[in-house]
């Protein structure tokens, strides 16, 4: 027998793909849908599980159960230790993608204009599922709500493993067809006061309307409603606009990629984050 620090001679192999399924669906319904067996059966294992190792891997939160610290470790470790078994007994779906799905959560407006890069990833990695979530909320890592998420922010998340992609400039816009009007300006929500970089263009404008996402935002700036702001790379292709301001904020918002630090020593997440740090650094919107 195999002894020392680095010894595992007590892992519960039994229990893992039960508790791998309730981290990956949330719900004892739907991991016990998942494996073919009751929910009664899974709660069991599961608490069994926790009380061999002497620590929560789940927290309950509004009738779910979200992974602890531990659980995150734990899931990550059992995904890779999946991807390595998975040449046995793989069905059609797994041969199809070895490496398994890897999940990115990123700006509506960037799913557009990133639609020929993510394209390529999915052309030269054909063993990964790339699963796109193209929303202006914030997706949880820490709720594996995404695996990977590209952030507009000068300051990070602090916690996570993060790619500096580069540098996203923003103007102030105005529709081309409606008269000129510096008092009216569109936010997006919780926004309260304009920001004072803004209000040096607008001294006098007040908040007439709050819209969540950029694209979104360019609709109700083309209609005339206010003038708003939108990163160069969408406004300035939109003939419906004028802008109305230089380049805001110096040298604009860092884009960044980040992803759980346990997250990142899955080979798919490695490959898309690789991907994305070398292509993004060619494009023109950042």
């Amino acid at each position: 027998m195999v002894t020392g620090k680095i010894a595992h001679t007590e892992i519960p192999w039994a229990k893992l793909p039960i508790f791998h399924a309730l981290a990956q669906n949330k719900t004892l319904s739907a991991a016990a849908s998942q494996l073919g067996v009751d929910r009664t059966t899974v709660a069991r294992r599961i608490e069994t599980l926790e009380a061999e190792i002497g620590r929560a891997l789940f927290e309950r939160v509004d009738g779910k159960f979200e992974l602890t610290l531990l659980g995150r470790k734990a899931f990550a470790a059992t995904e890779r230790a999946f991807q390595e078994l998975s040449v046995f007994g793989q069905t059609p779906s797994a041969e199809q993608h070895p490496l398994g799905k890897v999940r990115l959560s990123l700006p509506a407006y960037f799913c557009l204009s990133l639609a020929e890069v993510l394209a390529r990833f999915q052309r030269e990695h054909p063993d990964i599922l790339l699963e796109l979530t193209a929303t202006d909320r914030r997706a949880s890592l820490q709720r594996y709500e995404a695996d990977v998420a590209l952030r507009l922010s000068n300051t990070p998340p602090q916690g996570v493993t993060k790619d500096k992609l580069g540098n996203v400039l923003f103007r102030l816009y105005r529709s081309a067809s409606a008269p000129l009007d510096l008092t009216r300006y569109i936010a997006h929500p919780a926004v309260q006061e304009i920001n004072p970089k803004i209000r040096r263009v607008l001294p006098d404008a007040k908040i007439v309307l709050s819209v969540d996402g950029f694209i979104q935002l360019r609709e109700y700036i083309a209609q005339g409603v206010g003038i708003g702001m939108l990163p160069r790379e969408l406004g300035d292709k939109d003939p419906r606009l004028l802008p109305v301001s230089p380049d805001l904020f110096e040298d604009g918002l860092l884009l960044w990629s980040i992803c759980l630090p346990e997250q990142k020593r899955l080979l798919r997440v490695q490959k898309l984050m690789r991907f994305l740090r070398r292509e993004l650094k060619e494009l023109d919107i950042v």
